[in-house]
């Protein structure tokens, strides 16, 4: 049986004397996991407006229901191993599941709780906008199979399931429902059910088997859902700097802005001698075409952020490299030139998300991109200051027609601010005493006013999340 709807969990804001056009988008609503990592109970990140009226200029409307409006960010606080990582690495798992298949003998990336052995498989909910249309995909399983699955499409008083799919191991194949009306052949979808294997979502496979009706659910996972975890983001800044017209400038404009000390990026001409001697690197030169680029991204040390950066382009048939380097400022106001290896780790890591800023700014037709970013620690080697002003930027230029999201895991409190972030935008994640992680949203606790120090309720344990310190080592 089919749970119900998450939509009707929440009271919504009613927006007055607010006109617009029904405009599509792509914007994750509701998600949940239980029997996942730290958490043995259901975890449940709900971005769906309440009846809180502070910002409520940020809210997104949901097209085609009255008065439902979502939420633009999201930022879950807590202590070291809370289970804020673990949210994120869920839906990850969840992503890898929908977009990729793990091979005949592969396993699925399920990570159950393991504080105690717990029955039944790992359970993914997710509600996301995609279009004009909401789906909600639900899904149970363990490492090496999928034990069941369901894509509902949801309407605002009813739901139509599109699909159902549920193994029993005692009697295979798996057991399917499909709704005829909405796809168009049904006995090629059956057939794409019969070659879906156990460890296998359908919605991934029917996409490899050109069910078409299912290109929009999927693409929400495969082009839409973004995640940025703390490792080295020196490839998704490559990749941007080699195929996104216009992403230096937008990154030399953002390093200055933002008082790194970066007065601009600059491409340095550099032998062919400079690229690393690689037989993949050779052929992806030799395939290149007038006006493509390949970004060779070098790591000098181990860590997150020590890394420079080469481009090759083709020019009159030739490889012309160059180095991507940074120009600061003297006193005397000469110039000089950095390697990238050569500035701070918040720099680089703040390199690391301008793909991400990218994406949410304004576009050159006058739109930003419709993205899902979910960032694992935001403020991870950024002073307070720079993060809120990366969290305001993106805040302003959100409002009831736009389609963009940013949620993100955080250890720095001062980001619990009313004046940034509505209440039901923050949650905290918390670890018991027996182990287990829960996830408690801001909004749940009555009597918090707008001008309420949220930071001193936390550290007084109101809410909970804070690390539970043994006591300090006395100095002789």
């Amino acid at each position: 049986m089919l749970y119900r709807s998450q939509f009707e969990k929440v009271r919504y804001i009613e927006c007055d004397k607010i006109s617009f056009d029904v405009v599509e988008g792509i914007m994750l609503l509701d998600f949940s996991v239980s029997n996942w990592m730290s958490y043995k109970d259901a975890a449940d990140l709900n971005l769906l407006g309440s009846l809180e009226r502070q910002h409520k200029c940020t809210l997104a409307k949901l097209p085609g229901w009255r008065s439902k409006y979502v939420l633009p960010t999201a930022a879950i606080y807590g202590g070291n191993a809370s289970g804020k990582t673990a949210l994120f690495l869920a839906l990850s798992a969840l992503r890898t599941m929908a977009t990729a298949d793990a091979g005949v003998d592969g396993v699925l990336p399920v990570n159950k709780f393991r504080l105690q052995t717990a029955d039944g498989p790992t359970t993914f909910d997710i509600t996301f906008l995609a279009g004009t249309n909401v789906y909600r995909l639900y899904v149970e399983a363990t490492d090496i199979a999928v034990a069941y699955e369901s894509l509902e499409l949801v309407h605002e008083k009813s739901s139509t399931v599109l699909y159902e799919r549920e193994s029993k191991a005692a009697t295979p194949p798996d057991a399917y429902v499909f709704d005829n009306t909405f796809f168009k052949d049904s006995s090629h979808v059956e057939y794409a059910a019969r070659s879906t294997r156990a460890n296998r979502l359908f919605l991934e496979s029917a996409i490899a088997q050109n069910v078409i009706e299912l290109k929009e659910a999927h693409d929400w996972f495969a082009e839409t859902l973004e995640l940025i975890g703390v490792g080295s983001q020196a490839w998704s800044f490559a990749k941007a700097a080699g195929t996104q017209e216009g992403f230096l400038d937008f990154a030399s404009e953002e390093l200055s802005r933002l008082d790194t000390g970066i007065a601009r990026l600059i491409a340095e001409p550099v032998s062919v001698d400079a690229l690393p001697s690689s037989a993949g690197l050779r052929r992806a030169i030799a395939e290149l075409s007038e006006g493509e680029v390949v970004t060779v991204v070098q790591d000098l040390e181990a860590g997150d952020y020590r890394f420079d950066m080469l481009l090759v382009r083709l020019s009159n048939g030739q490889p012309d490299v160059q180095r991507l380097r940074t120009v600061h400022v003297g006193p005397d106001g000469t110039e000089h030139k950095f390697f990238l290896s050569m500035e701070s780790s918040g720099t680089q890591r703040l390199m690391g998300l301008l793909p991400m800023l990218f994406s949410l700014s304004t576009s050159a037709d006058g739109r930003a991109a419709d993205k899902v970013f979910v960032v694992d620690e935001l403020d991870r080697c950024m002073h307070t200051m720079l993060t809120m002003r990366l969290i305001s930027d993106f805040l302003v230029t959100c409002g009831v027609e736009s389609r963009k999201q940013l949620l993100f895991t955080t250890h720095d409190l001062l980001l619990m601010d009313q004046d940034l972030l509505r209440r039901d935008e923050m949650y905290v994640a918390q670890r018991g005493t027996d182990g287990c992680s829960q996830l408690i949203g801001l909004a749940e606790y009555k009597g918090l006013r707008n001008d309420k120090d949220l930071v001193r309720s936390y550290l007084d344990g109101r809410f909970g999340g804070i690390p539970m310190l043994g006591e300090a080592g006395r100095r002789g």
